[in-house]
């Protein structure tokens, strides 16, 4: 599943089959401009026919649309709406060799035993990679700063780190 297929929801990635598809579909349909809960509710109905959705969830899943909505259409840089500032945004660098796939989840495991949400996304392209001057990878990103490239960093340095960027979340 391709890595916009995937959205958090109450702290855990949940892939959605047909969301980016969806996504454009909509913004050809409405503008970039849609209110993000038009959009997030267009979105949830389209998506349950082929997604399952607890109903209990409904809720969570339609926040997490509109976070989704708002950053495909370019309207959350890392800011949300109200002025408090969104979730944490990391990326991990590499091609998805065993030292990225482990730098993955390390970062996902610190983020649940501290119980936040973060956009995650995990880049293998080689040309996106080197726009952030990384030549060896792992690497590992956070809103927008290169923090690790080329090695493994500790559990204990990864907390430290998004302890840091989320002080104040």
């Amino acid at each position: 599943m391709a890595g916009g297929d995937t959205i958090v929801v109450n702290g855990r990635y949940v892939g959605l089959m047909g969301l980016d598809k969806e996504v454009r579909r909509l913004r050809a349909e409405l503008g970039d401009d849609a209110p993000a809960d038009e959009a997030a509710s267009r979105l949830l109905e389209r998506l349950s026919v082929r997604n399952y959705v607890p109903a209990g969830a409904r809720s969570a899943y339609l926040e997490a649309l509109a976070r989704h909505w708002l950053k495909a259409t370019g309207r959350e840089d890392g800011a949300a709406q109200g002025g408090e500032r969104g979730p944490l945004v990391i990326k991990i660098l590499g091609p998805g060799c065993v030292s990225c796939n482990r730098l993955e989840e390390m970062v996902k495991d610190v983020l649940a035993r501290l119980g936040l949400v973060a956009d995650f996304e995990h880049i293998t392209d080689h040309d996106e990679i080197w726009r952030y001057g990384v030549m060896q990878t792992p690497a590992l990103v956070m809103d927008g700063r290169v923090l690790c490239a080329g090695r493994l960093p500790t559990p204990a340095q990864v907390e430290e780190w998004i302890r840091a960027l989320t002080n104040g979340r």
